[in-house]
């Protein structure tokens, strides 16, 4: 973690019961009169400015963290220096968690925006899963949701097609920042607050800055989206499904057991 950027935040961390972005978290199950113990285990929220690593590929975080506010990407760096995105991190997601670690974590987090994230000591991450192995499950849950999405992606990018790429993850980010950012979305133009790039779309897809741009000026032509001004509106959200292949049932993560 890069200590020169990243700060503890001062002002008074926000009660795990009072905890607005809960529901989407791990802790999700835990009943509101047992929570008192997380903050035992919550040691701080770091404040994570735009363009700051939260961890680095190789290495062995400290700890896991949940997103309190803000987005991040997950990304992999190839021998060439070229940006890989595997998914956008979201309030409520779970990061730095690997089952293997023994060589490192195999990804890096950077924040989009600023963010805050509460960090846990990796150190006693078995110990709150002995206190309480329902948080085992719902992390394998949640990791199952992640990777069907970082699955449907391959699939598209192993297809290179294009349109469908971009018009599923406009859709996954749409319904995401519904679900896990409910104050970023207007429901009256059906539109949310997007602060991610051109490139990073294409550092997740797998396309150049020219392609993105020639199928979100498509899109826009053909009335499904408008995006301009860190906002994105969806219009014709029944045909872009159709592009994508999109459902929104992927979202929803519904348990496995």
């Amino acid at each position: 973690m890069n200590k020169k950027s990243i700060q503890i935040r001062q002002e008074p961390h926000t009660s795990c019961d009072q905890c607005p972005v809960r529901k989407m978290t791990l802790f999700r199950g835990i009943p509101e009169q047992q929570l008192e113990w997380t903050k035992h285990y919550r040691q701080h929220q770091f404040v994570v400015p735009p363009k700051t690593s939260l961890y680095l590929e190789h290495t062995k975080p400290d700890y896991v963290y949940t997103l309190f506010n803000g987005w991040m990407a997950m990304y992999q760096t190839s021998q060439t220096g070229k940006r890989q995105i595997l998914r956008f991190a979201l309030p409520g997601d779970f990061l730095g968690f690997q089952a293997d670690g023994r060589g490192g974590i195999s990804h890096s987090v950077s924040a989009l925006t600023e963010s805050i994230v509460c960090g846990f000591p990796r150190d006693q991450l078995k110990n709150m899963f002995d206190e309480h192995p329902k948080l085992a499950l719902r992390l394998a849950n949640m990791e199952s949701r992640d990777m069907a999405l970082c699955q449907q992606h391959q699939t598209f990018g192993s297809r290179k097609d294009a349109h469908a790429s971009i018009a599923f993850l406009l859709l996954e980010l749409f319904h995401r920042t519904r679900k896990q950012m409910n104050k970023n979305y207007n429901a009256d133009d059906n539109s949310i607050i997007f602060p991610i790039t051109q490139e990073d779309v294409g550092d997740a897809v797998g396309l150049t800055n020219v392609h993105v741009n020639r199928v979100l000026r498509k899109f826009t032509k053909d009335g499904l989206i408008e995006c301009h001004h860190r906002k994105l509106k969806i219009i014709d959200e029944i045909k872009l499904a159709e592009i994508g292949e999109f459902n929104s049932d992927i979202i929803a993560g519904n348990p496995l057991i």
